[in-house]
Order: structure tokens, then C-alpha cells, then sequence
């Protein structure tokens, strides 16, 4: 007992008969997933896209979809979310759906020059970003062509999925990306889900979007959500750590207060034909948002979707 003990303690160097015993380590594989490359017809630039499809029957119209930005940082998480509490729909609220991700290839984790590319329509607003510099921004017209013209059509011909049933997710800078493709296409999903969004990216271009949108022709649900922590340090976070412009810059893109305000105007924009909610998590900042909201965010956005 002592000695199987001490051979289990983490820093004790194995014995032969430990290795024995062992079999050569093996990747883990996610029940469900898969994943291909998507070469938009349009720029030529690659895409890596993860596909979760659960391991039962399909629904009679075809599974929900959830389509996930920053696909190599956050397709995991969302799946295995989804994976883990539609197993029990009526008590969670959440059904099982299909979550594809979109990410990009040799990526582990975020890849800054294509978000700045894809997501947006120009430069940042330098107040706001002063040290970013204006190439390698603007290309978001061109992935709205591919996400509609292309990944869709694509899920929708080869996966068993119901195409009006589809979610939008997306974090930081992804989140923003959402916002403004619902207020350009909002017909393009039915929910749309925005995690701690960067709307200090262009506060102004993307009021004056909404303003002057198209009406809906079908019910919408937008969920936001932001960190309380977003616009001051969290009581675990040292003030040494943090230099004066990181402050100053936190004050400067208002992360809770331009989340409220624009979630606001989406539901001016569109109307009873939107359902809009914003909710502050209150142990929560920009990194732990997504895991600590997303139960909340899928049952409201996919309210439609209940069996």
C-alpha cells in the first residue's frame, strides 16, 4: 500500500513494473468531431473548419447549427458544452445541435492578422487602439460572402442541419464581428450570440449600421454578454501588474457600457421582431466570459429551438 503510494505521488520517477503496464500514449479524440480545410473562392485564403455532430437520431427538420468564431479557441469548449448538456434537453433547455467551427490553419489558439482581416470593415479607431496600424484590416465584406456563400451551403448539403435554425457565436473581437453582420444581414441567422464584444473597434460605423438596417422578416435573438470585471481590476488582479495605459485604455473602450448600449439599439432597430438580452456576468472578465455565460447564452438564443 506504502510503496503504491509513493509510486502515484506526481514527481516520483516511474518503476519498470509501472511501465509495463503502459500503453503508448494515444491523442485524445472528442466523441463526434471531425475536421476539414475550406479554401474561400473569392480571396484564396484558407479556412480549418471543426464540425461536432451529435451521436443520435437527427430531429425530423435536421439538427440545429452553431456556428463558432475563433473556431481553434473556442470550437472545443461549445462543442463539448453542447455535447454535455443536451443530453437531458428538458431539464437543461438546450438541444442537441450541430456546432461547426471556424477557425484557421496552423493555428493552436487565435490568429491576430486574420481576425483583424475578417472581422472588420476598416482600421480601429485609433483612440482606442493607438498602436494599431491600418494594413490588414478590412477584408469583412469578403468573409460575409464566404460564410454565406460558401461554408453554409456547404454545411447545409452535406450535414443533416435545419437552415432555419442557426446560431452566430463569437468573443472579443469575434463578438463584435456578430453584432455587425446583424446589423448588415441579420436574416443571415436567427440567433446571435456576442461574448464581451469589442465594439470600441468602430462604436460609431456600427451605430450608424444599425440605424439606417433593414427591417427583419423572421424573429431574431441576440444574447450579450460581458465581464463586470471588463472596465476596472477584479479584486484577484494586482494593481502593480497592470501598467497606467492599460488602464487608461480599459476606460477608454467603456467594454460594459458599449455592450449595454448597442444591445439597446439592436432592439431599437428591429424591433418586436428581435429579442434582445444583455446580462453582466459578476464574477466574470474578459477571459473567463465565454466558459462562465455560455449555458445562458445558448438557452436563450436557441429558445426556439425546444423540442
Amino acid at each position: 500500500m506504502h510503496e503504491k503510494a509513493v509510486r502515484e505521488t506526481p514527481g516520483s520517477a516511474p518503476t519498470r513494473n509501472d511501465l509495463a503496464g503502459m500503453s503508448v500514449p494515444e491523442s485524445l479524440v472528442m466523441p463526434g468531431c471531425s475536421r476539414f480545410a475550406l479554401r474561400s473562392s473569392e480571396t484564396g485564403l484558407r479556412y480549418e473548419i471543426f464540425v461536432y455532430v451529435p451521436e443520435i437520431e437527427p430531429p425530423v427538420g435536421g439538427f440545429p447549427v452553431i456556428y463558432v468564431l475563433d473556431g481553434n479557441s473556442d470550437f472545443i469548449t461549445v462543442a463539448e458544452t453542447v455535447r454535455r448538456v443536451s443530453r437531458r434537453p428538458k431539464a437543461t433547455g438546450i438541444v442537441p445541435a450541430i456546432v461547426v467551427g471556424i477557425g484557421y490553419p496552423n493555428t493552436n489558439g487565435y490568429n491576430t492578422n486574420r481576425r483583424h482581416l475578417d472581422f472588420t470593415r476598416g482600421p480601429a479607431d485609433a483612440s482606442v487602439f493607438p498602436d494599431k496600424a491600418i494594413d490588414g484590416c478590412g477584408g469583412q465584406a469578403a468573409y460575409i460572402r464566404f460564410l454565406g456563400n460558401q461554408l453554409l451551403p456547404h454545411v447545409q448539403s452535406r450535414l443533416n442541419v435545419d437552415p432555419d435554425r442557426r446560431i452566430l457565436l463569437g468573443h472579443s473581437l469575434a463578438g463584435y464581428f456578430v453584432l455587425d453582420l446583424l446589423s448588415q444581414q441579420p436574416d443571415m441567422f436567427n440567433g446571435y450570440i456576442s461574448f464581451s464584444p469589442s465594439v470600441w473597434w468602430d462604436r460609431t460605423g456600427l451605430s450608424r449600421a444599425l440605424a439606417s438596417a433593414n427591417a427583419i422578416t423572421r424573429p431574431i435573438r441576440l444574447f450579450t454578454a460581458v465581464g463586470r470585471w471588463e472596465q476596472e481590476l477584479a479584486p484577484w488582479q494586482a494593481m502593480e501588474n497592470f501598467g497606467n495605459q492599460y488602464h487608461d485604455i480599459r476606460k477608454a473602450r467603456r467594454m460594459i457600457d458599449n455592450a449595454r448600449e448597442i444591445s439597446g439599439e439592436v432592439s431599437a432597430a428591429f424591433g418586436a421582431q428581435a429579442h434582445v438580452r444583455f446580462e453582466l456576468g459578476e464574477n466574470d472578465d474578459h477571459a473567463t466570459i465565454v466558459t462562465a455565460m455560455l449555458c445562458h447564452a445558448l438557452r436563450f438564443a436557441g429558445t426556439a429551438f425546444a423540442p
